[in-house]
C-alpha cells in the first residue's frame, strides 16, 4: 500500500499520559466511550473534541495480512480529533494482556475505602470528585479484565 492509499484508510492514532507518548500509530478504526455516548472513529472524521470515560478503546491496527484488535483499558480524559489525527489524552492506558485481577481487585478496594472515608470526613466536592473517578476507573478496568479474559486466556 503505498502512502497516498495508506493515508486515505487509516488515520494516526496517539495516546498520550503526562509521562510520554504510549501508542502512536496508523489505524483503521477506533471504538471509545466519551461522556456522551460511545463513538466510533474512522478515517476522515469530523473535527471533535470530547471527554472520555474511563472504560475500553477498541483499536483496529492495519498489518500485513489482515488486520488485529488491540484492547486498551483507558483512564478518564480527553479525544481530540482533527484531519486525519487522533489524540487521546488520558491519565492511564494499559493493554488488556497487561491487566492482573488481583492488583486491580486491590486498587478497587482502596479505592473504596478512600472514597468511604472522604464521605465520612465530608471532603470537598473536587477532593471528592477525584477519588470518584479513581473508584469509577478501577471498576471500568475490572469490567474489561472479565470482559476480555476468556478470549485472551487471561
Amino acid at each position: 500500500m503505498n502512502k497516498e492509499n495508506k493515508e486515505a484508510s487509516t488515520f494516526l492514532l496517539q495516546m498520550v499520559t503526562p509521562e510520554q507518548i504510549i501508542y502512536q500509530q496508523w489505524v483503521k478504526k477506533l471504538i471509545v466511550s466519551t461522556l456522551e455516548g460511545e463513538i466510533t472513529v474512522l478515517p476522515s472524521h469530523a473535527p471533535l473534541v470530547a471527554a472520555i470515560k474511563p472504560g475500553e478503546a477498541r483499536i483496529i491496527e492495519v498489518q500485513s495480512g489482515g488486520n488485529r484488535e488491540r484492547i486498551m483499558a483507558v483512564s478518564e480524559g480527553v479525544i481530540e480529533i482533527r484531519e486525519n489525527n487522533v489524540r487521546l489524552l488520558i491519565q492511564k492506558a494499559q493493554r488488556v494482556e497487561e491487566l492482573e485481577r488481583g492488583k486491580i481487585e486491590e486498587a478497587k478496594k482502596i479505592a473504596e475505602q478512600m472514597v468511604e472515608k472522604a464521605k465520612k470526613a465530608g471532603a470537598e466536592k473536587r477532593e471528592f470528585a477525584t477519588l470518584e473517578a479513581g473508584l469509577e476507573r478501577e471498576i471500568a478496568r475490572l469490567k474489561i479484565y472479565e470482559k476480555y479474559r476468556r478470549r485472551k486466556n487471561l
